[in-house]
């Protein structure tokens, strides 16, 4: 989830264990897209978690991405 704070708008990171990673300027340089997908990935798992009440499969997973994505 991204959050936006105070008005020059840092954007920061709330990985699942609720930590926070800010994301402005270069601090955020050393991500690679590799880091981006696993973190997309985590995210999903996450709300599937929250919505089912239950550990999700990498097929719902997958297929929720896809229909997140689906309209771009």
């Amino acid at each position: 989830m991204f959050v936006q704070h105070d008005s020059h708008q840092t954007l920061s990171y709330r990985g699942a264990a609720g930590t926070t990673r800010a994301q402005d300027g270069d601090e955020g340089a050393g991500d690679s897209l590799e880091d981006a997908a696993h973190d997309e990935r985590e995210h999903a798992r996450e709300r599937l978690r929250e919505e089912s009440g239950r550990e999700p499969t990498e097929e719902e997973v997958s297929e929720w991405l896809r229909q997140q994505t689906e309209g771009y």
